[in-house]
Order: structure tokens, then C-alpha cells, then sequence
């Protein structure tokens, strides 16, 4: 059985990093509509203060702060992900990400933690509203893989 995980995992990573390597070789349109991002991620049993900045047009840094993984393993601790959006219509308001995340956590468990993160933001005049999904592997025998997911609300600073 535990050799059919490691296989599992094994492939999942492997996946993983040739989608965002595909991802982030394709062209796309400008998507810049916001100068940063400051708000709140909210997921199961999951919560966290979020900032995302543009680098330039296309390309955005997130940081983020709060509670990592649900129970039965509380942890506490910052977040950093590169982003590249796709503006998926003219007016720039819904926009496609996605990109590659590092994670640390503190608290029952202590470990770092690599993903992809993938989401769909809405923006309507100072608000931005979003899903999205953070699939994390940890290196620690506890935490292992958590497939993170949400929503977002976040001010927006044009």
C-alpha cells in the first residue's frame, strides 16, 4: 500500500510541474487591472489574511499569513506564491491565475510545503471576489498532501 502512494504521489508532482512549465510558456493578453490586492482567503476550516502585488503586467506576487490545514492537524503560518493571470474578457474584470506556491506551516505539525495554485477572481469596482484551489504537498509524514481550497474577498487598489 505504501509503495501505491509513493507511486500516486510521485506522479501527481510530476504532473503538476509540466502543466505549470506548459502554463507559464503559453502567451497571453495583457491582464493588468490591479495594482495589489488586500483581503481575506477563506477555505474548510482554513483562514487567512492575503496581499497580492503586480510585478507587470501579467505576473503577481501573493503573500499570505494565517491558519494552513483543518483539523486534526492546526497549523499557523505565511504563505508565498507566484501568479500569472489571464484576463478572460476585454474589460479585464475575470481573470484566470495560476502559478506555484510555497508553504510553511507552524503549530502541531511543523513542515514546508510546495503546490500549484489555480483560481478565478471577479472584479467589480473596488472588490474582488474569487475561487480558488492550492493543492499542497508537505514534506512531513503528518501533513502530507492537502488539496486547499476557497474564496477570496479583497479590496482592490487600482
Amino acid at each position: 500500500m505504501l509503495e501505491k502512494n509513493i507511486h500516486i504521489t510521485r506522479i501527481i508532482k510530476v504532473t503538476s510541474i509540466f502543466l505549470l512549465l506548459t502554463l507559464i510558456n503559453c502567451q497571453s493578453g495583457i491582464s493588468q487591472r490591479f495594482n495589489s490586492l488586500v483581503g481575506a482567503k477563506i477555505g474548510y476550516k482554513t483562514a487567512a489574511f492575503s496581499i497580492k502585488i503586480a510585478l507587470d503586467e501579467n505576473n503577481y506576487l501573493e503573500g499570505t499569513i494565517g491558519l494552513l490545514t483543518p483539523q486534526p492537524d492546526y497549523t499557523f503560518g505565511p504563505g508565498v506564491a507566484y501568479h500569472r493571470h489571464i484576463s478572460l474578457n476585454e474589460s479585464k474584470d475575470f481573470q484566470f491565475y495560476y502559478g506555484l506556491g510555497v508553504k510553511g506551516a507552524i503549530g502541531d505539525e511543523t513542515a514546508m510545503g510546495l503546490g500549484v495554485d489555480a483560481g478565478l477572481i471577479y472584479i467589480y469596482k473596488n472588490i474582488s471576489l474569487g475561487l480558488d484551489i492550492n493543492p499542497t504537498y508537505f514534506f512531513d509524514d503528518v501533513l502530507e498532501f492537502r488539496p486547499l481550497y476557497g474564496i477570496n474577498l479583497r479590496w482592490v487598489n487600482d
